[in-house]
């Protein structure tokens, strides 16, 4: 069973552990409000913390980490994770992804192989920016299709104003917890690893790909497009994180609708450079 474990403190300081069923392996949250020490012990990662019992976390049952900056992690516990090839995603304090750790691929694929011959074409940047703003109308459009059989979807009117902010400027309603953008992240990079793929590429030029930030990019702002007009406020710390993990149950698959879409993409443009 996939779990979500997400350490957190009750207001009078105790810890608990949230777990949200999701599939074989969890994604662990470790955004404690107070400082934390990672370590490593056998298989597994330790968590310790002033007046808490020690937490055990075997990495055969973690999928990715997301932190904060109050956990402070040992060199023995970065490179068992890297050594298991788990991810993990630093957050700052408003929910930005401040950056990400990977373990080095070691097999080659052929997305690989396709995206640096695509980054090599000298307008690489303005090919990937017209195809982002396709994957913005899909998914305005794929949202606004289930909002209407869900008898809440856009007028006209509306609809043209998200088109206009978000396809063309890439803005969108905010609905969802800040954290929520860099939890997208997240999901987004431990993605990418089972894929072979990095978060950020160089192309043409040593200008950059950030790949995972643009791919999250499109789930966070389809995360507020469900919330629709949920007030940020009602949703905080641990519910906050409940919400986020059913959400990405229903939409992971999304991403791998932009992932494959991507791979199109690179085919088409590298044929046609050919």
């Amino acid at each position: 069973m996939h779990t979500a474990t997400r350490p957190s403190a009750d207001a009078d300081g105790t810890a608990r552990n949230h777990t949200t069923a999701l599939g074989a392996r969890k994604p662990l949250y470790l955004t404690t409000p107070h400082p934390a020490g990672i370590d490593a012990s056998g298989d597994a990662l330790v968590l310790r913390r002033d007046g808490c019992a020690p937490q055990r976390f075997p990495l055969a049952r973690i999928e990715r980490i997301i932190c904060n900056r109050n956990a402070n992690w040992t060199g023995a516990a970065l490179a068992l994770c890297l050594n298991e090839g788990v991810p993990i995603v630093w957050l700052d304090g408003r929910g930005h992804a401040l950056g990400s750790t990977q373990a080095r691929q070691t097999r080659p694929f052929a997305f690989i192989t396709a995206l640096e011959t695509y980054l090599e074409l000298p307008d690489w940047q303005k090919r990937f920016d017209n195809w982002l703003a396709r994957r913005r109308m899909e998914t305005l459009t794929a949202w606004a299709m289930r909002a209407t059989l869900e008898g809440r979807g856009p007028d006209a009117r509306h609809f043209e104003t998200l088109k206009r902010e978000y396809v063309y400027h890439g803005h969108h309603p905010h609905a969802f917890e800040a954290e929520g953008e860099g939890w997208c992240h997240a999901l987004v990079v431990g993605r990418l690893h089972r894929e072979g793929l990095q978060s950020r590429y160089w192309g043409f030029d040593g200008s950059a790909l950030d790949l995972a930030s643009n791919l999250a990019s499109l789930l966070w702002a389809e995360l507020n497009l469900d919330c629709g007009t949920l007030p940020a406020s009602t949703a905080r710390g641990i519910v906050a994180a409940h919400l986020f993990e059913a959400w990405a149950r229903q939409r992971e698959a999304r991403l791998l609708v932009h992932l494959g879409d991507l791979k199109r993409h690179l085919a088409r443009e590298i044929e046609a450079w050919h």
